[in-house]
């Protein structure tokens, strides 16, 4: 109503602020791109009139929530166009001047007014509202460049911690503001200096396209069990060096400069990394990844579990070395993609049938490179099924049967090329058939004798490139833990397995180790023949 009012009966010229929140708004009611490139204009003019002005951290506290509204628009775009080369070049093509030029909008407003405007207690909401916005667009400013053109940019530490101190020590000590950490701005301020530690020692060239979008996600969830301090100790080890761009890492000792000034920060990632293992397992038990780090159900069950693995190794301290290194190769060979036809081809390679059998998801690849443990594959005209954690079947020319791979990368090139890295695990896959006792009713049966179900699978024998344990594939999680299945008719007789545990859920089949049994503690399906166990 006042805002009709308003419209309806000028009350003098409208003001500064008025006119950009206006604009904003204006923009954000477009599609990300156009509302980005809408904007362009007026943030460069914002940009050359700031140095004249005193109000740039007012105007761009009042239009902040809308930028960040076309800006996730943006991000949440991206996570659509894992296969569509084109429009993520466009997407990043306008995303990087976009939080380019507001975090430049930033900087240097905040060198300008933040000391003037600490001066009045009653300024110090804005002041820390300005610098926990700053913060969040220096995150988006590198996320989108790595999503670019992945590499190990630094962050301006020297930059982020001193506005930091200065910000949260407002109005009282250090240490009262960090207990607090939860309270208005100086608790959102602590998060998003939460965040960036955990961007630092996240956004690695192990991670692409989407699985940097993923980890990114999974950094601003759990930013919020961050320690912050400003003491060094066992529960807040992180902290920096000196006074350069090197993250925050563990210290063995505070430096004595630092110690000596009474300054730093210092962080605390255990509650995180604990929060990071609970969500892996709630996500692998309930088999969807929870709403709140994915709304709009975009993300992929083994692609999230996948950057999960890699980030408890980064944010516990731990190094992550490549297992091989890599040889570059050019050749081609022949790849099957869906768990169904990869284990069906298998079983054909075990008959040695001369019949051929057409499958569709059989293609050919352009070999990149090699490593002892894997390969990297180039897909010309990819059709889109490629997936992280998805199950592969490799052969030669000069192979029999067929290898068995799964996943790891997945990046999307011009004119609809796909590069996929993907890891060896058996050398010598066998298809198998399980066996258990139905789960049916004394009613339901037509004679006295056990009913029983058969449980496809493939089953890979100790090899280093699996970790020496003996492997089953199914197609769904099927199996139940510690429970005993027996293996009628494989090429070694019939074999009985105890389930260890189910080693990793793929994008179309899940993993599970097993113990391998001297003795079938089971009987055998009646009329057990190794003629039928490798049905096709």
């Amino acid at each position: 109503m006042i805002d009709t009012l308003k419209r309806l009966f000028v009350f003098g010229r409208e003001s500064r602020l008025e006119k950009a929140i206006a604009t904003v708004q204006s923009a954000a009611e477009l599609a990300p791109m156009q509302a980005m490139q809408s904007l362009q204009e007026w943030l460069n003019q914002e940009l050359r009139r700031g140095k004249e002005r005193q109000d740039g951290l007012v105007i761009l506290r009042g239009v902040d929530a809308s930028l960040r509204t076309i800006l996730e628009a943006a991000l949440a775009a991206m996570l659509d166009a894992q296969s569509n080369h084109a429009r993520m070049n466009l997407l990043t093509q306008n995303m990087v001047p976009f939080c380019d030029i507001i975090l430049s909008l930033y900087t240097e407003a905040l060198r300008r007014e933040m000391v003037e405007l600490a001066r009045k207690p009653t300024n110090t909401p804005l002041v820390q509202a300005s610098v926990a916005n700053w913060l969040y667009w220096i995150g988006r400013d590198h996320v989108v460049r790595f999503v670019r053109e992945p590499k190990t940019d630094r962050l301006p530490w020297h930059e982020i911690r001193p506005a930091a101190e200065f910000a949260l020590g407002l109005g009282g000590t250090l240490s009262v503001r960090i207990t607090q950490k939860n309270e208005g701005d100086a608790g959102r301020l602590q998060k998003q200096l939460a965040h960036l530690v955990l961007l630092s020692r996240t956004l690695t060239p192990d991670l692409q396209g989407r699985q940097l979008l993923i980890a990114d996600r999974l950094a601003d969830a759990l930013a919020g069990f961050i320690s912050v301090s400003d003491q060094h100790s066992s529960a807040t080890p992180f902290g920096q060096v000196d006074n350069n761009d090197n993250p925050p890492t563990v210290l063995t000792r505070v430096p004595t400069q630092l110690k000596q000034e009474g300054k730093g920060l210092f962080y605390g990632l255990e509650k995180s990394l604990r929060e990071l293992i609970a969500l892996e397992q709630l996500i692998a038990n309930q088999r969807s990844v929870p709403q709140k780090i994915d709304p709009s159900g975009k993300l992929e069950l083994a692609e999230t579990l996948t950057v999960i693995k890699h980030l408890k190794n980064r944010w516990s301290g731990r190094e992550i070395k490549r297992m091989a290194e890599r040889k570059a190769i050019s050749g081609s060979l022949n790849i099957v993609y869906d768990f169904t036809a990869v284990r069906r081809l298998v079983a054909a390679a075990q008959q040695q049938s001369n019949t051929k059998t057409l499958e569709p998801t059989v293609e050919r690849a352009q070999v990149e490179d090699v490593s002892a443990t894997g390969v990297g594959l180039k897909l010309v005209k990819h059709t889109g099924w490629l997936k992280v954690g998805q199950i592969l079947g490799v052969r030669t020319d000069k192979d029999v049967n067929w290898r068995i791979g799964i996943v790891r990368r997945a990046i999307a090139r011009a004119q609809g090329e796909m590069l996929a890295g993907v890891q060896l695990l058996g050398r010598d896959p066998e298809s198998v058939r399980l066996t258990r006792r139905a789960k049916v009713s004394q009613w339901e049966k037509v004679t006295d004798h056990q009913s029983w179900d058969n449980l496809l699978a493939l089953y890979l024998r100790p090899d280093p490139l699996n970790g020496n344990h003996h492997l089953l594939i199914l197609a769904k999680p099927e199996l139940e833990l510690g429970k005993i299945y027996s293996a009628p008719g494989t090429r070694e007789g019939s074999l009985s397995f105890r389930i260890v545990n189910q080693h990793e859920i793929g994008a179309d089949c899940v993993f599970y180790r097993a113990e391998r049994l001297v003795e079938t503690e089971e009987p055998a399906a009646p009329g057990d023949t190794s003629n039928n166990s490798l049905s096709i």
